[in-house]
């Protein structure tokens, strides 16, 4: 049977799959109350790491860009955030060159913005 955080979770309309819990389920052994603990982690830690990137980014501290883009690769495969693993990874690559680019200021605004709709999506969905 399969319990409502084991679906992938879609935006707005249904059109546009955005996470999948399918992993962090496994990871807790389809213990509810964990899998809320880590959705909550994921509520508190990413956006904190996206803001961290963007400000990072602002100063020229690609250094910092990169550590924190390599940081949150794993997250994106535990939740499967299939939308922005490759503009993640490329934020690393492209932060390792150290140059400020309209590209890679583009790649975070998309990181930014979906972690944005996902974290609304979990606190509508499973924390109210």
């Amino acid at each position: 049977m399969q319990t409502e955080t084991n679906t992938a979770v879609k935006a707005g309309t249904g059109a546009e799959k955005l996470y999948d819990l399918c992993m962090i389920e496994k990871l807790c052994r389809g213990n509810q109350e964990q899998v809320k603990q880590m959705i909550q982690v994921f509520i508190d830690q990413t956006p904190q790491a996206v803001e961290e990137i963007r400000l990072a980014y602002k100063k020229n501290d690609f250094t910092v860009v990169k550590k924190t883009a390599h940081r949150i690769k794993p997250v994106l495969s535990y939740y499967a955030i299939v939308k922005i693993e490759k503009d993640i990874q490329l934020i690393e690559v492209m932060a390792e060159e150290g140059i400020a680019t309209h590209e890679l200021e583009l790649k975070i605004k998309k990181v930014e913005d979906v972690v944005s709709r996902i974290v609304e999506q979990m606190k509508s969905t499973f924390l109210s």
